[in-house]
């Protein structure tokens, strides 16, 4: 009977593990470095990106891309016009996440904007 009540513990842990959410963000700079970084809730993987940011950087944008979603992308964008700014964001796909950044520049006004790269969320390598 004890081992049944243990075992059953056991499976409820490791239900409860499997369905935690895993958040991965980065924060674009000017010099298109930031790395991705990854934590367990939505707060506290922004503040990482925000952090790693400053640690390669001193042009931060201090608005991360964040997403719970580890098969997603991000696009890395960069204009010059009327001034130098670099936004990333994220989506399922290359395309949409490369759409969504661009309209962030277009909305904003910016132009001579280059798409730096798109990084995959779950591994943080460039793709």
């Amino acid at each position: 009977m004890l081992l049944a009540a243990v075992s059953g513990a056991s499976l409820l842990l490791s239900q409860a593990s499997a369905q935690q959410k895993r958040w991965a963000a980065i924060d674009p700079n000017h010099e298109a470095s930031s790395p991705v970084v990854w934590a367990d809730s939505e707060v506290q993987v922004r503040q990482r990106a925000i952090e790693a940011c400053k640690r390669s950087s001193k042009t931060c944008a201090s608005e991360p891309a964040l997403t719970e979603e580890m098969d997603d992308v991000f696009a890395v964008m960069c204009c010059t016009q009327p001034r130098q700014g670099c936004a990333a964001s994220v989506a399922a796909t290359r395309q949409n996440a490369l759409k969504v950044v661009q309209k962030i520049f277009a909305d904003a006004g910016y132009s001579g904007c280059s798409l730096r790269h798109y990084i995959s969320a779950g591994t943080g390598k460039k793709m």
